[in-house]
């Protein structure tokens, strides 16, 4: 047999702690979640990260980031670490 215990909770308690789940699951069946790009551009990047686009283009330079072109525009792969 398993060792449980268990506490006594007034009903009023209960009601409300039953409202406040109810609400939270109805803001949760509204949600919708939006995965994070893969690729952001250097100005993205660089907000993102809370650094210069000087810096993020000296990362660059380094090899320190990955990127790619789009068109004329620069991406830069976003580190889910970051």
């Amino acid at each position: 047999m398993s060792d449980q215990a268990f506490t006594l909770v007034p009903v009023e308690r209960l009601d409300r702690m039953e409202r406040l789940i109810m609400d939270l699951a109805a803001r949760l069946d509204g949600a919708t979640v939006t995965p994070a790009p893969e690729w952001l551009t250097v100005a993205e990047y660089a907000q993102h990260v809370g650094r210069t686009t000087r810096t993020v283009r000296n990362w660059i330079d380094c090899g320190m980031v990955e990127t790619k072109r789009q068109g004329n525009v620069r991406l830069v792969r976003l580190n889910p670490d970051v």
